[in-house]
């Protein structure tokens, strides 16, 4: 049977107001703090099972620019266990301008990025920025370098670990969010280079198949469509459903009706034994599958 996930709201420095009104289900003490929110969690950091967990990430300030390690580093540096983090990236909403940092800069030598790393200073300027708008889906394995910057609405799915390597945090001097610059250097893969690995098509209903990695698998059901989902979905095992509406969409719309429950927008479920949705128009059902 799917069930709906309780949403949880996370206070971030660079997190803005839109997801305080935009979750529901929230916590009242934290719909009614003053602090920027900047991520609602669809699950939780739990390293002892294999799967997914999905955030919505409103982004108002920069990112520190982070990566993250592979399992096998960060078995080696935190312990049996331990699990490193690949994430992926739907864009929602973007401002015109809007742009992210994503791997190195073609132009820049491998050899200087790590280089910089390593010293913990000039790494900014040696990425790529990449622009980016509603409907991108960016790959971001371990070792890649990557900063999210203002203005943009990200739906993001991830191992479900919280382990990330700061190597620059813009010199905002917080010690709560400290540097890891030994880390950093192990977990770097200095060639990498970021890109727009596919784009979500809001104009064409029915499900879409958007990026494979080796920890999880994105699909998107564009609405208004009501069928029989794929087998894949109807029979995954770790399975993370969201409604978000589409772009220029208000949100006072119908739920999206699973055999089970009603899902109503910028909510999110466990799916199990579903065989059929109905996806209003103006809606989309994004969907994480976790290996």
């Amino acid at each position: 049977m799917s069930s709906r996930i309780q949403p949880t709201l996370a206070a971030r420095v660079w997190g803005g107001t839109r997801l305080r009104t935009l979750v529901p289900g929230a916590g009242e003490a934290m719909r009614a703090s003053r602090e920027p929110i900047g991520e609602a969690w669809f699950g939780d950091a739990d390293e002892s099972r294999r799967g997914v967990l999905v955030k919505l990430l409103d982004v108002h300030e920069r990112l520190s620019v982070q990566l993250h390690p592979d399992n096998t580093l960060a078995a080696e540096l935190h312990g049996p266990g331990a699990i490193g983090k690949h994430e992926a990236w739907v864009i929602l909403d973007a401002s015109p301008d809007a742009t992210l940092l994503l791997g190195r800069d073609p132009s820049v030598a491998a050899s200087d990025v790590a280089a910089a790393v390593a010293a913990g200073r000039g790494v900014e300027q040696l990425l790529a920025r990449i622009p980016v708008v509603a409907g991108d889906v960016l790959d971001v394995p371990p070792g890649l370098l990557h900063a999210l910057l203002p203005d943009i609405l990200v739906w993001e799915v991830q191992q479900p670990t919280e382990r990330t390597y700061r190597v620059a945090d813009w010199g905002r001097g917080d010690p709560t969010r400290p540097l890891h610059r030994t880390e950093s250097a192990r977990a770097l893969n200095p060639d990498a280079l970021g890109r727009v690995d596919a784009h979500l098509d809001w104009s064409t209903p029915g499900e879409q198949r958007l990026l494979r990695t080796p920890h999880f698998d994105i699909h998107a059901i564009v609405g208004p469509f009501t069928g029989a989902i794929t087998g894949e979905l109807h029979h995954a095992g770790d399975t993370i459903a969201t409604h978000v509406t589409q772009p220029g969409v208000a949100d006072a719309i119908a739920p999206v009706r699973l055999r089970d429950l009603e899902l109503a927008a910028w909510s999110s479920a466990h799916l199990a034994d579903v065989a059929e949705v109905v996806v209003p128009a103006g809606s989309t059902l994004l969907i994480a599958i976790g290996r």
